[in-house]
């Protein structure tokens, strides 16, 4: 057999064994889970399990995550010191002054993955025409019941995952924030995205497809590799 023989035998091996090395290599790309973490309320203040949820702030609440904490995040560290006073600056900058949460910040903060939930508040000073930056300790209760979306015009991937506590998805949910915080049934759980890689994917048609036309591909090469390996004999 000449060497053009054996690289179309190798091709036609390739090609039909597509089946066992195509699921591991994830064809059709990453996929994205939807996972929860549940908001713990006990003694006045929020708690949530760092294993569960080891993610960005939640959308309404900022601060409320392991990777924007006191010693991780500026603002963060800086908002924390409010705690103990408060601070006149000549422009509001973030809070809650008649101004958009997506471009002020959201409304409540907490420091970390457990603790009091507090407000921002942003008073004006009109003697000095200043404002007054401030942070007020609230009922995590109120506060969490009004920032809670309710599930029921949620995605179904998202409605799923709170029924189930993951789901699946080939592309990420548009529009949908990160982290964002459901009233599900009495409780306050946190719905936040996460792309994996486990070498299996969302769109088994697809895949399954790809290689079945592989298979095709490969024993037809191989039935002329045969076919010419017997002439040349």
């Amino acid at each position: 057999m000449d060497t053009r023989s054996r690289a179309r035998l190798a091709l036609a091996l390739l090609l039909v064994t597509a089946p066992l090395w195509g699921p591991p290599l994830d064809l059709t790309g990453t996929d994205y889970a939807y996972r929860t973490a549940e908001i713990d309320v006990d003694g006045g203040e929020v708690s949530m399990t760092e294993r569960d949820y080891w993610r960005g702030p939640t959308d309404r609440i900022a601060c409320f995550s392991t990777l924007a904490a006191i010693d991780r995040d500026r603002g963060c560290y800086l908002e924390s010191r409010l705690r103990d006073g408060n601070v006149s600056v000549d422009y509001p900058g973030m809070g809650s002054y008649g101004g958009d949460p997506q471009v002020f910040g959201p409304d409540y903060v907490v420091f970390g993955t457990s603790g009091p939930v507090y407000e921002r508040t942003v008073s004006h000073d009109a003697a000095n025409g200043s404002f007054v930056l401030g942070v007020d300790r609230v009922d995590p209760e109120v506060a969490l019941g009004d920032v809670a979306s309710n599930p029921e015009g949620a995605p179904p991937a998202v409605r799923e995952a709170l029924d189930t506590g993951e789901a699946r998805r080939d592309d990420p949910i548009r529009g949908h924030d990160p982290g964002r915080i459901y009233r599900d049934d009495g409780r306050f759980v946190v719905v936040y995205e996460e792309e994996i890689h486990d070498g299996y994917s969302e769109q088994p048609g697809v895949e399954r497809a790809l290689e079945g036309v592989a298979v095709l591909f490969g024993a037809l090469t191989l039935y002329q590799v045969g076919r010419d390996s017997v002439r040349e004999s």
